[in-house]
């Protein structure tokens, strides 16, 4: 028997990958997936009551003092949740409802003269701006040296982590 779209049996979609400096935001229980996260974070934004949800892969922590900011929010931690904030509400997720799990900023290599690494300076900088705007950070996995992929499910807030070294099993958070 041949099955089509969302009928019984149908084996589920592909995710739809969410690459480095992108975002995406659903609202129709789509799975996102980034891959290959080093130091670059993946940030996980979701509203229970609405099944709106979107998923970030930021690169960097600060794009507010970078003119590229315009151009790719995706691409730095505070623009990122700010625009993926704004598309979820514009979508119909209610702000106050809102929580956040954030995946990834290892410190891929050690280099003690420059100081935080990038890695950890991204999970300092999407911390911050979730504070400032109020949305709660209720799990997370960051750090460490591993890189890691992740899997977000819009229609359920499921936020799953393979790393790339397979020492670990897979995490839901």
């Amino acid at each position: 028997m041949k099955t089509y779209g969302s009928e019984p049996g149908a084996p589920d979609p592909d995710p739809i990958r969410v690459g480095i400096s992108e975002f995406v935001v659903s609202d129709s229980g789509q799975t996102l997936k980034s891959y290959g996260l080093g130091s670059c974070l993946a940030v996980a934004l979701y509203d229970d009551s609405s099944g709106v949800g979107g998923l970030a892969h930021i690169m960097l922590p600060d794009g507010d003092t970078n003119d590229a900011s315009d151009d790719k929010p995706g691409k730095f931690a505070d623009t990122a949740v700010r625009a993926m904030l704004r598309q979820m509400v514009e979508k119909g997720a209610s702000y106050t409802d809102v929580e956040a799990k954030i995946a990834g900023g290892s410190d891929m290599f050690d280099f003690e003269s420059f100081g935080d690494g990038v890695g950890n300076r991204n999970i300092a900088a999407a911390r911050e701006e979730l504070d400032k705007l109020g949305v709660p950070l209720v799990a997370e996995e960051v750090g460490g040296q591993r890189g890691r992929t992740v899997v977000f499910e819009t229609d359920t807030g499921v936020f799953s982590i393979k790393t790339a070294d397979g020492d670990q099993d897979d995490r839901e958070l």
